[in-house]
């Protein structure tokens, strides 16, 4: 895509949800991770403990470079603005109601649908193009998550 091409906004927003809620959960489970590993502003993907038998499993994960990508989303979320940070978190990680994440934000329900949810999206978009890089994540492996403007 051109670097100055126009955005399809509400395919992009789009693209982003079916990401965040389709595609991201099953990488979190290949790599031995859950949702609430990435709730904390620290994210630490090294496990736990370690009894010695995982290596096979370990080089079979990192072979597939999922780490990078899980690593990429945590960086993409938590360098969004406050308001969208609230909204990625609540809905994608936490996996709250429309309802409960409006507690969290001093807008109405309104201006959640029609314009916090969709910048929110988008700002993640914008920023996951860096993090990828940023992260390590194989050249392969790398997406952009706008969708032009046809």
């Amino acid at each position: 895509m051109n670097l100055f091409a126009d955005i399809n906004a509400q395919a992009t927003a789009d693209n982003v949800d079916n990401f965040l809620k389709n595609k991201f959960p099953h990488l979190l489970l290949r790599c031995g991770c859950g949702l609430t590993d990435l709730s904390s502003p620290q994210l630490s993907l090294a496990p736990a403990h370690s009894n010695g038998f995982n290596h096979q499993e370990d080089s079979i994960v990192n072979a597939l470079g999922i780490e990078p990508v899980v690593e990429a989303v945590h960086h993409t979320i938590y360098h969004c603005s406050s308001i969208s940070k609230i909204i990625l978190l609540d809905i994608y990680i936490h996996n709250y109601s429309v309802d409960r994440t409006l507690m969290d934000l001093p807008y109405e329900r309104s201006q959640y649908f029609h314009k916090l949810k969709p910048k929110a999206l988008i700002e993640f978009a914008d920023c996951y193009d860096y993090w990828q890089r940023e992260c390590g994540v194989d050249v392969s492996n790398i997406i952009d998550l706008h969708i032009p403007i046809k």
